[in-house]
């Protein structure tokens, strides 16, 4: 993976200040490429917390697509 060499952020300082807009992305964009990126970007620099709970959205999202 590249090295990241922003001197302002780490990524996980970035996932920290912004998971709310990630996940405002991965719920609602329609963008697969976006919705993957934000997925990507907390699975590889969020707490695990983060990741468990986007799991579990993820399964509901999936399970509402399903009843559709």
């Amino acid at each position: 993976m590249v090295e990241y060499e922003d001197d302002n952020l780490s990524p996980g300082e970035y996932v920290r200040e912004n998971k709310e807009q990630l996940e405002r992305l991965i719920k609602h964009s329609n963008n697969d490429f976006v919705r993957a990126l934000a997925i990507a970007a907390f699975v590889e620099y969020g707490e695990d917390a983060s990741v468990e709970a986007i799991t579990k959205d993820l399964e509901r999202i999936k399970e509402l697509e399903e009843v559709r």
